[in-house]
């Protein structure tokens, strides 16, 4: 008797030592749980405001002001403003002016009701004042304005030349914000309650029938770790990570979803839980991929764009610095496209832009082709000597102008001026001292076209 007396109570000290571990993963799993739905949360506020940014021109919103209302510039940030407003599941989504020394105003705020006024000031947050720098940021704690109560998050709208020419901006209801924060909580708190409660019953039953019942405690309480490691590693934020995948879910499955297993039927509720947070995650996760692949393309050539042409610089700048990098560049400019938007409309300019994207593309199938302008072209290449193929892509341009036959000007022509560089690491330190050569190529390039097409025209005069 006494030798059971002594095993029952290390065997109840064993027990409630397993119930308070219980408890102390239960609250670190709770915070664990509450601090992914934030950044699961904040990453998607930021995706948003991130891809609204990209598909918004810099220059335009740098000089718009309260009088460009009916321009056509105006109406196309506008109308992108709009369609984020409109689909895409957040309370607002505006346009803001830095003024300098941490003053900022609104712009262009698609808002139906109550919208903001063009220049009536910004509450001002670190996060608004971090992406006027250059960095996208999400507001840690929530701010109060004339219309309600908020998190949002801001990213930057760059210039031709790169600096911050506006701030886009994506309000989401704290209210909204905390509950989802507070309904993971709450059903993580219930889940572990209900663990703990069966914990400590096995404890007791445990107590009571050592010998009939040791194994199974031992089996149950395995299994309850095992649950809360699957979950916490479920709810960790991913890294490492640039593009994520998987199918979303159906609508609804959250509320009817069920596992089966061989063994005891239904799953415990924990792995429940963590089944559930990864089918939100990735759901979360298909819904950015999706938004993003937008964010990366030039709507008119379907070519990539300056966002994408930034990400490719960054790279190769490492391996510049690693010492493996070997490319070259070709920069591409159209010529004469203002006098044929104001001759022929900006439609026809467009059917230029993209005739032009298609002949570069046919003529560097291999390269990586970015968009980084209204009539500027970049190509980074894996070749030592883009100048014939150079070449080739003007004679193809020469010939598509003689046979379309689509301008009736003599001195008008579907052409390109280019230059290229190749990567010397003797000499170029990074990767901007190449597309400066490259550029100036360029602009010598034109230089020369329209010198000559001057010279035609005077001789034109001269008949």
């Amino acid at each position: 008797m006494k030798k059971f007396f002594h095993a029952s109570k290390y065997l109840i000290l064993v027990c409630i030592l397993l119930v308070a571990l219980n408890a102390v993963l239960g609250i670190l799993l709770t915070r664990q749980s509450a601090n992914a739905m934030r950044k699961l949360i904040r990453d998607r506020m930021l995706d948003i405001a991130n891809t609204a940014a990209a598909m918004l021109d810099g220059e335009v919103l740098e000089r718009l002001q309260a009088e460009d209302a009916d321009t056509p510039e105006y109406q196309a940030a506008l109308k992108t403003l709009t369609y984020f407003q409109d689909n895409i599941e957040l309370e607002y989504i505006y346009c803001i002016k830095d003024l300098g020394n941490k003053n900022f105003v609104f712009s262009i705020d698609p808002t139906v009701e109550d919208p903001g006024e063009f220049g009536s000031p910004i509450v001002y947050t670190e996060a608004l004042y971090q992406a006027s720098l250059g960095t996208p940021s999400v507001d840690k704690d929530p701010y109060q304005d004339a219309w309600g109560r908020f998190y949002s998050a801001y990213s930057p709208v760059y210039d031709s030349a790169g600096r911050v020419a506006a701030i886009v901006a994506v309000d989401f209801s704290a209210a909204w914000f905390e509950h989802q924060v507070s309904l993971l909580v709450w059903t993580t708190v219930v889940i572990i309650f209900i663990a703990l409660i069966f914990s400590i019953t096995i404890a007791v039953l445990i107590a009571g029938k050592y010998k009939q019942s040791f194994s199974r405690l031992y089996k149950e309480m395995n299994g309850l770790s095992e649950g809360i490691e699957t979950l916490i590693r479920e709810v960790a934020p991913e890294t490492g990570n640039d593009e994520t995948g998987g199918a979303a879910p159906a609508a609804g499955m959250f509320e009817t979803y069920e596992i089966y297993d061989d063994d005891n039927g239904v799953k415990d509720e924990i792995v429940i839980l963590g089944d559930r947070i990864r089918m939100m995650q990735n759901k979360l996760s298909d819904q950015i991929t999706m938004i993003r692949s937008h964010a990366y393309l030039d709507g008119l050539t379907g070519l990539e764009n300056r966002t994408a042409y930034r990400d490719r610089v960054k790279r190769l700048e490492e391996k510049i610095i690693s010492g493996n990098a070997e490319f070259s560049i070709a920069v591409f400019d159209v010529n004469q496209l203002k006098i044929i938007n104001d001759d022929y409309g900006h439609e026809e300019g467009d059917r230029v832009i993209s005739l032009i994207s298609d002949t570069i593309r046919e003529i560097f199938p291999d390269a990586k082709l970015y968009r980084i302008g209204g009539d500027e072209f970049v190509g980074i290449l894996q070749e030592d000597n883009p100048k014939e193929k150079i070449t080739a892509l003007k004679e193809k341009l020469a010939k598509i102008s003689r046979e379309d036959k689509i301008f009736c000007k003599e001195t008008l022509s579907i052409a390109v001026s280019a230059g290229c560089a190749v990567y010397d690491p003797e000499k170029d330190a990074d990767f901007n001292a190449v597309f400066n050569r490259a550029d100036a190529a360029m602009y010598e390039d034109k230089k020369a076209f329209y010198q000559t097409h001057e010279d035609r025209r005077k001789s034109r005069k001269g008949r």
